[in-house]
């Protein structure tokens, strides 16, 4: 009986063990729907949002309130798919990697930060050697440069605050989260870091935005949130604004 008393006590202290609904179901995980619902989202994005901002482009002189325009609406979009797929697939905040830090990551996203710095410092001395320099086209350049006190902000919210925390939801909570179900974690990192630096639509800029997207993956594998990701991504963006005002002397 005493055997019987034991084994009771154990199953009431155990929460991961049913004693009548049987064994516990194992949590959801993200999988090719959401990775396929994300695509097609983004797809649908660039391929919309591009032909209106084309549109309005051909009669509209004011380009650099159409890149502004062209900026929100892309973040505002990115966002309307995230939520999109959290009511249909049932998915909540928590499941996209927007879960509590366990122990202390300033120190992570500080030294990471340097890294990239310092391989983004190298790959501009190697641009610069071939004698290569961004066009005056260059969307980032011609919203980074001239700047002013309206334009810095409208940069800071854009770059600062909405891009970090919507593509990093997007990018790292779901893209690579349901990469991950279906392949290494290091392979996802690579493919999600490679759809992240690919749609900036920028050549030149692909390997360093690939190398900040393998370590923003590396930090959601480390400490199992996006939340350092983002803080990652975040200083990085306003850290560049900021030196570019200072640049011109705006700061």
């Amino acid at each position: 009986m005493r055997g019987i008393e034991n084994q009771e006590h154990e199953l009431k202290q155990e929460p991961h063990i049913k004693q009548e609904d049987g064994p516990e179901m194992m949590p959801r995980k993200l999988t090719w729907v959401d990775l396929f619902y994300a695509l097609l989202g983004i797809i649908f994005l660039y391929l919309g949002v591009g032909y209106v901002m084309a549109w309005f482009a051909s009669w509209w002189e004011y380009e650099r309130v159409l890149l502004y325009v062209n900026g929100f609406v892309t973040q505002g979009m990115f966002l309307v798919v995230i939520i999109a797929i959290m009511k249909v697939r049932r998915w909540t905040w928590s499941d996209l990697g927007w879960k509590d830090v366990k122990g202390r990551y300033v120190g992570s996203v500080i030294a990471f930060y340097i890294l990239t710095w310092i391989i983004n410092i190298f790959y501009a001395a190697y641009l610069l050697q071939k004698g290569f320099t961004p066009p005056d086209t260059d969307v980032y350049t011609q919203l980074m440069g001239n700047a002013t006190v309206v334009t810095f902000c409208l940069n800071l919210i854009l770059a600062g605050m909405l891009a970090p925390i919507i593509e990093e939801t997007m990018f790292r909570g779901i893209i690579f989260g349901s990469l991950q179900t279906y392949m290494g974690k290091w392979t996802a990192a690579a493919v999600s870091a490679a759809i992240f630096s690919g749609l900036h639509l920028q050549s030149y800029g692909f390997l360093p935005r690939f190398v900040l997207g393998m370590v923003l993956a590396y930090l959601v594998m480390k400490h199992k949130s996006i939340k350092p990701a983002v803080a990652l991504h975040a200083v990085n963006n306003i850290v560049a604004l900021l030196l570019v005002a200072l640049s011109e002397g705006l700061v």
